[in-house]
Parts: C-alpha cells; sequence; structure tokens
C-alpha cells in the first residue's frame, strides 16, 4: 500500500472519529435536555425562546457531524460553503445563548446546584471558550489537522450544560453536581487526544487547548460570577424577593 493511500485511509478514519463525536455530543445533549424539553412541550410549557435555544445549538452539532461528513466524502465545495454559513450560525448563537440564561434567571429557573451569578458565569465562560476555539479554526481553516481538532474542542465544550444535566450526577447529590460535570467534560474531552495518541503515536498540540479550556472552565466561571458587572447584570434581571 503506498503512503497516499495509507493516508488517505488515516484521513478518513480521523473524519469517522469526528462525526461519530459529534453523535456522542449529540446524546449527551438529549439525554441532559430531553426530559425539560418533552416537559416543556406540554402546558404551561417553556416559552419559545428556549425551544428556540435549544434548536440553534442543536443545529450546530449536526452541522459539525455533517461537515465531518462531507470531508470524509471529500465533498469539499460544500464543506466550505457551509463553513462560512456557519458564521451566521454561531453569531445566532452567542446572544441568543446569553439572552436565554438572562430570560431563565427572570423567570426563577436557575437550576437548584447554581446560583443566579454562578449559572449566568459559567454559561458566559462555556459560550466565550467555544467561540474563541470557533474563531480560531476558522482563521486556521487551511492548516486541516488544527481546524478539525478546535472545532472538535469547542463543540464538546458547548457539551457541558447538558453532562451537568444528567440524571446519574442529579442522583450523586447536588453539592456534587458541578465538580462531576467537569471531570466528565474532561474526560470527554480527553477523547481526542487518546484518538490521536492510537491513531498518530503523538497528541496534536491543538487538545492541549482544548482540554486546557475544560480544566480552566470551572475556576474561571467562579472567578466571573464574583465580578461586580456580573453581579449588577444578575441582580438586575432576577426576581424581586417575597
Amino acid at each position: 500500500m503506498t503512503h497516499q493511500a495509507i493516508d488517505g485511509r488515516r484521513s478518513r478514519g480521523e473524519w469517522t472519529f469526528f462525526a461519530t463525536m459529534s453523535l456522542v455530543v449529540a446524546g449527551i445533549v438529549v439525554a441532559g435536555f430531553g426530559p425539560s424539553v418533552r416537559a416543556g412541550f406540554a402546558p404551561p410549557g417553556l416559552p419559545i425562546w428556549v425551544h428556540l435555544h435549544g434548536a440553534v445549538m442543536t443545529s450546530w452539532i449536526l452541522l459539525f457531524a455533517l461537515q465531518a461528513a462531507l470531508v470524509r466524502r471529500r465533498s469539499l465545495p460544500l464543506h466550505r460553503t457551509l463553513g462560512y454559513a456557519s458564521i451566521a450560525l454561531v453569531v445566532l448563537m452567542v446572544p441568543l445563548g446569553i439572552a436565554t440564561n438572562l430570560l431563565a434567571i427572570r423567570r426563577g429557573a436557575t437550576p437548584p446546584f447554581f446560583t443566579d451569578a454562578t449559572m449566568f458565569a459559567a454559561d458566559l465562560c462555556d459560550m466565550l471558550l467555544f467561540v474563541g476555539c470557533y474563531i480560531w479554526a476558522l482563521l486556521w481553516r487551511h492548516r486541516r489537522d488544527w481546524h478539525k481538532r478546535l472545532l472538535l474542542s469547542g463543540t464538546v465544550l458547548l457539551s457541558w450544560p447538558a453532562i451537568a444535566r444528567l440524571r446519574p450526577l442529579g442522583a450523586l447529590g447536588m453539592d456534587m453536581i458541578l465538580s462531576l460535570s467537569v471531570l466528565a467534560l474532561i474526560g470527554l474531552m480527553l477523547a481526542g487526544p487518546i484518538h490521536d495518541l492510537i491513531t498518530r503515536r503523538r497528541i496534536h498540540p491543538a487538545y492541549l487547548w482544548g482540554v486546557a479550556a475544560a480544566v480552566i472552565l470551572d475556576p474561571l466561571y467562579k472567578l466571573v460570577a464574583l465580578a461586580p458587572p456580573v453581579q449588577a447584570i444578575v441582580q438586575s434581571v432576577a426576581p424581586a424577593a417575597g
């Protein structure tokens, strides 16, 4: 077998891995948010903006899977077109995610394992880390080895809110959910480096940034939650006591 054939098989195998990881993330999102979404379609139901937020976030995960499948099939022109179209999706994701968070605080829907400030800070930090991975991947789109790994890292980061809502974690106690969810996120992020070790015998440096983002997420959001501007924003939208 020629080196070109070996490289082709390795490339297809990598994109199969990325598509599989997108399905894993999708499964986590369904498991974490599915019960709330199903209940949200029954009266009185969830506000329409919650469903819109869920639809947009799900669209990103599906797009990531589709992009991986397109590269594996060598449909590169369509892959590039959808890549540029993804900019509009991400531009919509960020303000919609922040607005959904603040509106959840306003209607008193903060999960019991969060305070209003920590929920807002956690989602804000998670979203900003995702955007950082996305912008980096977009700027380095011609360096495919970095591009796909940065996008995978960003997509995995988006799964954290769903991980924190998985029922098995809740069964271990509310005080354990956040710590365990961060550990689970780091474990999921390590799938990429482990795959590299198995298939390439070395870890690509892009994954080091992805794992680092998952590791700093816990101390970062706790620090951001204490910032006066964040406290002021949350207090301005929180329901009045009594």
